[in-house]
């Protein structure tokens, strides 16, 4: 499989009063694996922001296991869907060291332009996603 993968360390921020990795921030996670995905996948990642946007259409989560102070997560985003404007970008989440799935979500993102109306994705953008595609 083919896909963008990060590590994060859960700090004393990211816990709940139950000590596990409070809910919210599977989804920033994913929001922030995007992002980064983004500056390291399209080379010119900037002149495309300027111009365009993903916004998120949807999103889930489902949690099978929780992580815990100072885990380290990896999280290992690809694709299973790309088309004009939009694309479905899936997110699992690991412990290091353990193949073991914790967690998994998805994204749904359209693309658009300044003004906010859906357009189409630019090729960079397309072809970089299409990098991340499994079937």
């Amino acid at each position: 499989m083919t896909n963008f993968s990060y590590e994060y360390t859960v700090t004393m921020g990211d816990v709940n009063a139950m000590g596990n990795f409070y809910f919210l921030k599977y989804f920033e996670l994913q929001g922030h694996v995007r992002e980064l995905w983004l500056k390291h996948d399209i080379p010119n990642c900037l002149e495309v922001l300027n111009h365009h946007l993903l916004s998120t259409k949807s999103a889930h989560c489902d949690f099978k296991v929780p992580f815990f102070l100072y885990d380290i997560i990896v999280v290992k985003m690809f694709t299973t869907d790309v088309q004009r404007v939009s694309a479905k970008l899936h997110f699992h989440f690991y412990l290091k060291g353990n193949d073991s799935l914790r967690a998994s979500g998805y994204q749904m993102v359209v693309c658009k332009d300044k003004d906010r109306k859906t357009c189409r994705m630019p090729v960079s953008l397309v072809n970089a996603l299409k990098a991340l595609l499994i079937h």
